[in-house]
């Protein structure tokens, strides 16, 4: 098993944690392939990333880092998804943007955020100092405006058992890819 990195709590905490069942990713990526994680691990792991979206400077840096280390997860079989609220058209611009090759999906409703323990609702208590701004492009890139994820890394492997955590309230840090990668070998 991998090792559980937690923040200060300034978003609820309880999150899946390792040795959980991972409940199923189910959605549509940007290229329209629809995306079934219980398909998936009878063949590979599965790295998952929830971002808040392409507004945020902190996800596109681990978006890009995600891209630059991508050919590696797959050479080590692992498929690489990435869940946002951002509308299906943003998550089209954000693949576009940076040139992703890795499939991201519109977290519909929130279903895979939720099942995740990652989903919290944005307001004065959640993100003090901020919210007016943040909740005005909230209207503009995602469906439900009100509701982002904690920046969150789960690798999930064959057998459906969660083996790699980052839950992390503090959204400037985020999971080391290149950590996970070297605890691969």
């Amino acid at each position: 098993m991998f090792v559980t990195t937690m923040g200060i709590a300034q978003i609820d905490s309880e999150h899946l944690k390792l040795g959980a069942t991972a409940p199923a990713i189910k959605g549509q990526d940007q290229y329209g392939k629809m995306i079934n994680s219980e398909d998936i691990l009878k063949s590979q792991d599965i790295l998952l990333i929830f971002y808040r979206g392409n507004w945020c400077p902190h996800c596109n840096k681990h978006l890009s880092s995600l891209q630059s280390h991508l050919k590696e997860f797959q050479e080590k079989g692992v498929f690489v998804v990435v869940v946002t609220p951002e509308k299906l058209e943003k998550t089209i611009e954000t693949a576009e943007m940076y040139d992703n090759e890795f499939s991201i999906i519109h977290d519909s409703n929130n279903t895979i955020m939720l099942d995740y323990k990652v989903a919290f609702e944005v307001n004065q208590e959640t993100v003090p100092g901020y919210y007016e701004k943040l909740n005005k492009r909230l209207e503009d890139y995602n469906v439900d405006s009100n509701v982002l994820p904690v920046p969150a890394t789960y690798f999930i492997d064959r057998s459906g058992k969660i083996t790699y955590v980052h839950h992390d309230p503090d959204y400037k840090k985020r999971s080391d890819l290149s950590e996970i990668l070297a605890l691969l070998n």
